[in-house]
Order: structure tokens, then C-alpha cells, then sequence
């Protein structure tokens, strides 16, 4: 079964890795706006909103799931089982994020993916479906 990934999410996973790699340069932002038709304001935009949250809110919520879910695994002398850690693991951060609130950071991340995706034609996400 082969999954088709719209041209919004593809944009937003490789300013996301870019990102979290060291940054996305002037020519990478000038070639990613040139290879998915919007501009690099909307890329720029999303980088630095992407950055401000994943400091201010990811990297943090990363370290509380992965220390919540190896206390799960763990209490009352469980054998910890390392298989059923990514799913556990995956469970606590869902969590975590359907508690969000919804605050500055977040609700900028959110606008400027959707300016991504006005500027690719597409209507913005509903805000239950956005995470």
C-alpha cells in the first residue's frame, strides 16, 4: 500500500529536519520555495515558528513522554519490555498533546502552516486535526 503525502506536509517534514539539523541556509530556503511553488517568506515563517516550538514546547514534552513511559513500563517491578516501548512511548505523547493548550507558540506554528497551505492552493487544517 503506497501512501501519497500532500505537497504541504512534504514542505513542512523537510523544514523540519532541516531544522532540527542545524537550520535551513538562504539557498536550501530559496531551492525548498522554488521546488514546492510558495514563497520563502511562508518557509521562513514556518522554520522559525517550528523552531520557537519545538525549544519552547517539544524538546520539552519529548523528555517528560520518554521519562512517563519508562516509568509506566517500570512500576511495581514490571520487567520493562523494550518491543512495546515506541508504542508506549507514542501513546504518552499523544496524550501529552491532545492536553495542549493552545497558547502563542502554538497557535503560530499553526498560522503558518496555513499560510503554506493557502499559498499551495489548500484550505487550512481544522483545529481539532491539527497537532
Amino acid at each position: 500500500m503506497s501512501v501519497e503525502w500532500s505537497k504541504d506536509i512534504l514542505l513542512i517534514w523537510e523544514i523540519a529536519r532541516k531544522t532540527r539539523s542545524g537550520g535551513v541556509s538562504a539557498e536550501e530556503r530559496r531551492a525548498l520555495a522554488e521546488q514546492f511553488g510558495v514563497s520563502e517568506k511562508v518557509v521562513l515563517r514556518y522554520e522559525h515558528a517550528r523552531t520557537v516550538y519545538n525549544a519552547q514546547i517539544a524538546d520539552k514534552r519529548w523528555r517528560q513522554a520518554r521519562q512517563e513511559t519508562l516509568l509506566r513500563m517500570t512500576e511495581g517491578g514490571k520487567t520493562f519490555e523494550l518491543e512495546k516501548y515506541p508504542d508506549e512511548l507514542e501513546a504518552t505523547l499523544e496524550g501529552m498533546r491532545g492536553a495542549e493548550s493552545e497558547n502563542e507558540i502554538t497557535r503560530e506554528l499553526r498560522d503558518a502552516r496555513d499560510a503554506i497551505r493557502a499559498e499551495l492552493g489548500l484550505p487550512p487544517v481544522p483545529p481539532e486535526d491539527y497537532s
